[in-house]
């Protein structure tokens, strides 16, 4: 499913036009993403928790040719299942 998807499902639950199901969806992926930006959880509830965690630096290699490569730091965003979804067969 793509965000396209994610819009025209929820328009047809809820009733709504999908205009303002886009605006809904855009605000809460901006929201979320500003979240994680700030190195905050999210947490929904029975869906999952999604957090940043810091990138392991280092020394990699190149595989084609070979050269070593620096890792620099960073966050890795990172998502853990909720009871919700782990409880789905």
């Amino acid at each position: 499913m793509v965000k396209a998807d994610l819009i025209e499902r929820s328009a047809a639950a809820t009733g709504l036009r999908r205009k303002d199901c886009r605006a809904s969806v855009e605000a809460l992926f901006e929201q979320v993403s500003a979240a994680l930006v700030r190195g905050e959880r999210v947490v929904v509830r029975r869906f999952g928790i999604l957090h940043t965690s810091p990138r392991k630096t280092g020394m990699a290699r190149n595989p084609r040719t070979g050269e070593e490569v620096p890792i620099p730091p960073g966050r890795m965003v990172r998502f853990r299942t909720g009871r919700g979804l782990r409880d789905i067969r």
